[in-house]
């Protein structure tokens, strides 16, 4: 999340120089009209996304039933609501859309700012925070309704520059918060730890080497030919490997320390939606037990355009390990595999100590907060800033929309709280 704001604050930066050049050869070249177009319809499209993503920092403020994760999430409202005028601030023209999304960014950061002057969030102010992510949602319909009457009407020069007349209706999005009268970020699926690989061992292979194991990985009845491909550097150096099979040309990498398949992926993929998820699931567990990879479970996945990309995760006793995971690719004609991400399970992977907790489900459950209606938890190894941590992981659900609530194992904490997406594609978190 802190990468994402700082991602952010250099493209609102970059925007607003790149607006001020534009407008300075606006008049001067017709050629730079689209780039101005461009520029403001990227400023309008960054403010949406930063609105739906303060609207998700609200709602799991709401559900944090944890001070810390309470506090933390009220943080990076504030914060997005901030980048929210930012961006705004780079439209050279006045709308009722903008205004609004201006009024509500500026509602949130005082708010949010309220709540964290305070030692605790009561029943009005979690009432208040539910008017604030519902405002939220009707705030980004209507930037997004807008956003391209928006464009246009910011590269016709000043005939369009705060065109809207001051009593012309505003949206129907206050959120009617009372301030007080006293001043007052599948799951886990980036989880590679920054240090050394765990799981690679100490053999070094050659590169004829690293072309038998590619081969023998993909498996050789379909390896058609294998040879060098483009070698790699950095933190896991590998050697390149390409492959031919029924058609495609795959491109791998082998560690040059352990031999091990980093990456394997297809340079195209276009393939009929034959097979179902069941299938390919099933075919990607009995792919991965055959190359050694042990008690795995499926996440979550994603669909695009008849390539299903499903994420396993290991386990170990009753708990899933979730910073050891791979991403598996497989046509979805055959339900063959043809691509796997494997550099967080080959960065992280290693036998934990005993997973035991402290905190057993039902006391974990009483960590929870009331407003998410969870159900049934399992134990789970999550990764954090601090490093690893053994948590009870629960699933509800509050406003219509899916969580994931991770509560520490150990001292009873919430370590994180994510929202379930399902899509056309497939189910991410967020």
């Amino acid at each position: 999340m802190k990468k994402k704001g700082a991602a952010i604050a250099l493209g609102a930066v970059l925007l607003l120089a790149a607006a001020g050049a534009a407008v300075r050869g606006a008049r001067q070249s017709g050629a730079l009209t689209a780039r101005l177009r461009q520029i403001y319809d990227g400023a309008v499209l960054s403010a949406l996304r930063q609105t739906e993503d303060v609207g998700l920092m609200l709602n799991k403020a709401l559900l944090s039933g944890d001070p810390a994760a309470l506090r933390r999430y009220l943080g990076r409202a504030g914060a997005g609501a901030a980048q929210v005028q930012r961006s705004i601030s780079l439209l050279p023209l006045d709308h009722a859309a903008t205004r609004g999304a201006v009024k509500f960014a500026n509602q949130v950061t005082d708010y949010t700012n309220v709540l964290l002057g305070a030692n605790e969030m009561t029943d009005a102010d979690a009432e208040q925070l539910t008017r604030l992510a519902a405002a939220c949602a009707d705030c980004t319909r209507a930037l997004q309704e807008a956003r391209a009457g928006l464009s246009d009407r910011a590269v016709k020069g000043e005939e369009g520059f705060y065109g809207v007349p001051e009593d012309a209706q505003a949206p129907a999005y206050d959120s009617g918060v009372a301030y007080p009268t006293l001043i007052y970020d599948g799951p886990f699926s980036d989880a590679a730890d920054p240090g050394p690989a765990r799981g690679l061992g100490q053999k070094t292979v050659t590169r004829e080497e690293a072309l038998a194991l590619a081969r023998e990985f993909l498996g050789a009845d379909r390896a058609a030919q294998a040879e060098p491909g483009a070698d790699m550097g950095g933190d896991i150096p590998c050697w390149g490997v390409t492959l031919r099979t029924d058609g495609l040309t795959l491109q791998s990498a082998v560690t040059k320390t352990g031999g091990k398949i980093l990456w394997m992926a297809p340079d195209s993929a276009d393939f009929p939606r034959e097979k179902s998820l069941e299938q390919c699931r099933d075919s990607a567990l009995a792919f991965l037990a055959l190359r050694g990879f042990e008690n795995m479970e499926s996440t979550y996945f994603q669909v695009y355009q008849g390539l299903a990309v499903i994420s396993f995760a290991a386990t170990q006793g009753e708990a899933i390990l979730y910073p050891d995971q791979i991403k598996v690719q497989l046509r979805m004609d055959t339900a063959q595999v043809v691509g796997v991400e494997a550099r967080n399970y080959w960065q992280n992977h290693r036998p934990r100590g005993a997973l035991v907790p402290s905190l057993t489900e039902a006391e974990a459950w009483q960590r929870v907060s009331p407003r998410l209606a969870a159900g049934e938890g399992r134990l789970c190894l999550i990764p954090t800033d601090g490093g690893e941590k053994l948590c009870w992981e629960f699933r509800g659900s509050f406003g219509g929309q899916d969580y994931l609530s991770y509560i520490n194992a150990r001292d009873g904490n919430q370590e994180e709280l994510l929202q379930v997406v399902e899509s056309d594609t497939g189910i991410e978190t967020v």
